[in-house]
């Protein structure tokens, strides 16, 4: 079976490739269901782990999932293409197939299958995130985006208006530009999605609220606030089902330490907080966001920023109730946001990151930043900016169609650009999977002692990058249980020294040495140690396990003399 990735899968599509990669590595990859959408279809789960070395619930844990929202179709293809590179690099890649003997990935390469099967219908409905109604079942009064002329595309929608704020561009007749504050005299445009509008007046045209209102992303437990003070929230915290499976895996897996989510649009790489500043985080975990957020920016040239300080939608306005926020601030979990691709941006707009506040772009930029998007599309993908044409409204009466394919332009890269721009996060999925904290044993010693009795010492480390816990605040949420080990006593054998189970606290990897000063101590404080006294009979044999809910399980067998 071919995978291509100059194109977007619907559902059947992504689901078949899936299963048949399965097929062709059984080894070292699993198809599960996660959960179950609105409209019924399984949500699928990824396993990517090495199954001889151990189940995946005792090895560190990695978490990706993509396209949460329903037009976001670039994040599924990422995540397919970067479970494709998973199973083909493993064997070859070092780092590849080291993460897969020792940890495990989970990737939900389509979180939201119902929103992103409409985007993907041969006459689509672009919702934000689940079909399902709400806030209301009904539609409300206004304008409802849909394709109204039955082409497969959303396109714009221009009535001419001498009051209008929109003009023609010089430049392109397909391009609208605004208008002036003081510029009077020419032909003069309303814009507006393509759609219907639900009674109408004659007169007064509104957007509608959408009939399909959810914001998945607003739907996670962190700082939730309800529509009210939030449009999209849900009913409460978990109320899609969607939402409500992640909850449950999360709680169910405590092995997981680190996460991506997949998004469009900004190029740029988010980390938390949404909802304060950077002054109100612990500043070591702040340390590491920012030196997993470089390596992220160095392999594929997003930078990394803070929503809080550089990507609100409003200057005086948080969101809240978002993926990355809930794991990091309930569960000390490193989270991370990754917005791919941004048109501008990639037509060489130098200006829109310059002081890297993203949303402001949008609201005011120079009619040049326009032109080199019109450039670039007209070189890369001509058929991103339609002719208008005419079209005979049933409630408007003669308008024109045309104007931006937002899909594939806005939204989501041209098909032709798709692949080269979700290449490098494959990259950075598996430079940031490498960090997990990994506990080993570095030293296991039985000493007789004469009479039947033993001296035993078991001295495990970290080898990883993150410490057992994860960060300083799963620590503070009490969130990830302390490193412990356990013995078993074959028959007949007792304990004279040391308990059978004993916790040694948490060890700390590479990611509390970050001070590149000369002479910054480098302590051993990734070890730990537990020792015993035993009686025990010759010819038994001692079962040793060290469990780190975050490093893994590792166990070791001792023969009695």
């Amino acid at each position: 079976m071919e995978i291509r990735f100059d194109t977007y899968y619907n559902y059947a599509q992504l689901t078949e490739r899936l299963a048949w990669l399965a097929e062709q590595h059984p080894a070292i990859m699993q198809v599960a269901v996660l959960g179950r959408s609105h409209e019924g279809r399984d949500i699928p789960l990824v396993i990517l782990t090495n199954r001889a070395t151990g189940p995946d619930t005792e090895k560190p844990a990695f978490w990706l999932d993509a396209n949460i929202h329903a037009t976001e179709l670039t994040a599924s293809m990422a995540a397919l293409y970067f479970i494709n590179k998973m199973v083909n690099a493993y064997g070859s890649d070092p780092k590849v197939t080291r993460i897969l003997d020792e940890q495990v990935v989970y990737v939900v390469p389509r979180l939201n299958p119902d929103g992103a099967e409409l985007a993907l219908a041969e006459t689509p409905r672009y919702v934000r995130s689940g079909t399902r109604p709400y806030p209301f079942e009904e539609r409300r009064d206004g304008l409802h985006t849909e394709d109204i002329d039955g082409d497969g595309r959303i396109l714009q929608m221009r009535i001419a208006d001498p009051t209008g704020d929109w003009k023609v561009s010089e430049r392109d007749p397909r391009l609208m530009v605004k208008r002036g504050p003081d510029e009077e005299g020419g032909a003069y445009y309303r814009l507006f999605p393509e759609g219907l509008i639900e009674n109408y007046d004659g007169h007064i045209i509104t957007m509608a609220p959408p009939v399909a209102g959810l914001d998945f992303n607003r739907n996670f437990p962190g700082s939730w606030r309800p529509e009210g003070q939030q449009h999209g929230a849900g009913n409460f915290p978990g109320s899609e089902p969607e939402i409500a499976a992640v909850i449950k895996f999360m709680a169910d897996h405590p092995n997981v330490y680190g996460a991506l989510t997949f998004h469009t649009y900004s190029r740029a790489i988010l980390r938390p907080y949404g909802t304060k500043s950077d002054d109100e985080m612990d500043t070591d975990d702040k340390w590491v966001f920012e030196a997993i957020g470089e390596r992220g920016a160095e392999l594929t040239g997003y930078p990394c920023v803070s929503v809080y300080h550089h990507f609100r939608y409003h200057p005086k306005e948080v969101i809240t109730g978002v993926f990355d926020d809930w794991l990091f601030d309930h569960k000390g979990i490193f989270a991370f946001t990754v917005e791919m691709w941004d048109l501008a941006t990639a037509s060489g707009v130098e200006e829109k990151n310059k002081e890297k506040k993203f949303m402001d772009w949008f609201r005011k930029h120079p009619v040049e930043d326009d032109y080199k998007v019109l450039d670039y599309i007209n070189q890369h993908a001509p058929d991103g900016l339609v002719a208008w044409y005419p079209f005979e409204h049933p409630q408007l009466g003669p308008v024109e169609l045309g104007g931006w394919n937002t899909l594939y332009t806005w939204r989501n890269p041209p098909h032709a650009l798709l692949e080269a721009e979700i290449a490098p996060h494959a990259d950075f999925t598996i430079a940031f999977a490498s960090l997990a904290p990994r506990l080993a044993w570095r030293e296991v010693v039985l000493t007789p002692l004469g009479e039947g009795n033993y001296h035993l010492l078991a001295v495990v480390e970290n080898r990883g990058f993150l410490p057992t816990r994860g960060s300083n605040q799963a620590a503070k949420m009490n969130a990830v249980r302390p490193v412990r080990l356990e013995l078993t006593l074959p028959e007949g054998a007792t304990l004279k020294g040391g308990k059978a189970k004993q916790e040694i606290g948490h060890l700390e990897g590479r990611a509390n040495k970050l001070d590149m000063s000369y002479g910054a101590p480098s302590p051993t404080d990734n070890r730990g140690k537990a020792e015993w006294v035993i009686h025990a009979p010759a010819g038994g044999t001692l079962q040793l396990t060290a469990v780190a809910e975050r490093g893994g399980t590792v166990r070791r067998e001792i023969a009695l003399a």
